[in-house]
Formats: C-alpha cells, sequence, structure tokens
C-alpha cells in the first residue's frame, strides 16, 4: 500500500510540558484501569501556592506549558474549582495550559475559561457497562455530550480522549458523539496493562489498535496516536501512519527515522499534544 506523504506532526512534551496532579497520588474514583497509578508520574501539589511556585520554576526553565490534572471524586471530577486564581496567574505568564477537569460543573468550566484555559482534555466514554463496572461512576452516557456541551458553550475547546481496550461498542459510540458534535480531532489512547490495576493482565494485540485506529480514521476523524500505549508494540507507530494517522505523541526513534526516509516532513512541538487542535 503507498503511503500519502505529508506532514507529520511529533508532541513530545517531555519536561517542557510535565503534569501536575492537584490531589496528589489520591484518587476516589479508583477507575479499574489506574488506580491511581498513573497519577504518580505527575507533579504532586496539594494547594495553590504549590502550583504557583511549580508554574514559577517551569517559567525559570524557559517550559512551555503544563498540564493541570489529578485524582477524581466519587462522580468524577478533578477538584479545580478552588484554583481558579492560581490557574488565571499562570495564564497571564504565557505558559500553555491543558486542563483534565473530569465531570466540571457549568460554573467552574465557565471560570477556568474565564481565567484563561481554552483546552480541556475529556475523557469519552459511551458503554454504560464500563462506566459503571470500569471507572465506577454512576453516570449516563448522556452525561458525556452534556460535558462537551458545557464547555463548548462556555467558550473551551474539548479535546476528546477515546481509549481502545473497553470493547467495540464502547469506542464505536464514543466516536458517534464526537461527530454528532461536530468535532473531528480526537486523541486514541490504548489500555496499558498497569500493575497494581484491575486490567494488569489485559494485554491489547496490535492488530486490535490498528482495527480502531481504520475505523476512525474512516470515520473521517483527525486522529492522534496519545502518550498512553503499550510501548511494547515496536512496529505500531509505522503501521498507524501507513493507516492514515498523522499526529502523535513520543515516538520512536526508530518510527522518526522511518518517516523521514519517506519524505514526510517532520514538524517537532515540545507541548502535550492536545495543545495545537
Amino acid at each position: 500500500m503507498e503511503v500519502k506523504k505529508g506532514r507529520l506532526v511529533i508532541c513530545m512534551p517531555g519536561k517542557e510540558f510535565p503534569a501536575v496532579s492537584v490531589t496528589g497520588a489520591k484518587c476516589d474514583e479508583m477507575c479499574e484501569h489506574c488506580m491511581g497509578v498513573h497519577l504518580q508520574g505527575m507533579i504532586p501539589v496539594s494547594n495553590g501556592r504549590e502550583l504557583l511556585t511549580v508554574a514559577e520554576k517551569l517559567l525559570e526553565k524557559n517550559c512551555t506549558g503544563i498540564l493541570i490534572s489529578g485524582g477524581c471524586d466519587v462522580g468524577g471530577k478533578v477538584p479545580l474549582g478552588q484554583l481558579t486564581n492560581e490557574i488565571r496567574n499562570i495564564a497571564d505568564t504565557g505558559l500553555s495550559i491543558n486542563i483534565h477537569a473530569g465531570f466540571a460543573d457549568k460554573e467552574d468550566i465557565e471560570n477556568l475559561v474565564s481565567a484563561g484555559v481554552k483546552r480541556f482534555s475529556v475523557d469519552i466514554h459511551q458503554d454504560p457497562d464500563i462506566i459503571s463496572s470500569v471507572l465506577h461512576l454512576r453516570r449516563d452516557p448522556a452525561e458525556y455530550s452534556e460535558l462537551l456541551d458545557k464547555i463548548i458553550d462556555a467558550g473551551g475547546v474539548p479535546i476528546p480522549h477515546l481509549t481502545v481496550g473497553f470493547g467495540f461498542s464502547d469506542l464505536y459510540l464514543s466516536a458517534k458523539l464526537v461527530q454528532k458534535k461536530r468535532l473531528t480531532n480526537i486523541i486514541l489512547l490504548a489500555l496499558i496493562p498497569t500493575k497494581g490495576t484491575g486490567t494488569e493482565n489485559v494485554f491489547l494485540t496490535e492488530a486490535t489498535i490498528l482495527s480502531a485506529v481504520e475505523m476512525l480514521v474512516n470515520m473521517g476523524l483527525n486522529v492522534t496516536l496519545g502518550c498512553m500505549r503499550d510501548r511494547r508494540h515496536r512496529d505500531l507507530e509505522i503501521k498507524c501512519i501507513k493507516k492514515g494517522i498523522r499526529r502523535m505523541a513520543n515516538p520512536s526513534r526508530e518510527t522518526l527515522s522511518w518517516a523521514t526516509s519517506e519524505g514526510f516532513e517532520i514538524i517537532e512541538e515540545h507541548q502535550c499534544c492536545c495543545m495545537s487542535l
């Protein structure tokens, strides 16, 4: 199959765009596939002053931005509402901000947008069984649609994150919701068998991920291969490019070498993959 050449956008946030957890390693939602483990890789802060201190240090190092996230309460909400003033101060410095607020309410979203936040990372799920048994949420699938509307109505830009590994129904229905909202950009994640979680023995095949990529691309969605994926699939990145993906986070050197040799124009962005969408 001939691969259509062009631009290949490579997002490498690294230390220039770190993730911060406003709850440290604490999470009340405790999704089966994370259980707070992934929070441990973030910079922990416990209050607004600590968040500002982290931002000041990033500015000193000429960093480009910050992902502000954290653990959720039992309703799936990250407690960011009380940090609006600090987030406004960070935005005023020129640092780019990506927010993962979970099921934030209308007032918090409006306040965050007013504070200078533009992009919101939003995990989308539409299978009721996944929402209840994996995410431990008592929420209806329609509430994800309402969350997207709240962000759009407030003037923010929702960046939907879809995950391979929770079955075809959840992925397909989530993609259809994205289409219904006339959004075109999505971040595709793939379930990682993380030790200490309820899915530590779940191993996705390369074929499963590629099938998802093909479906989403054929639906007309602009798919970015996100950073949360199992790196044991050594050939996955190149195969995703062959399937039509033109943006990805943290590719391997082998992928970059191949793409260069194939004639792709490599565009490097040292920021979270949501920020240029």
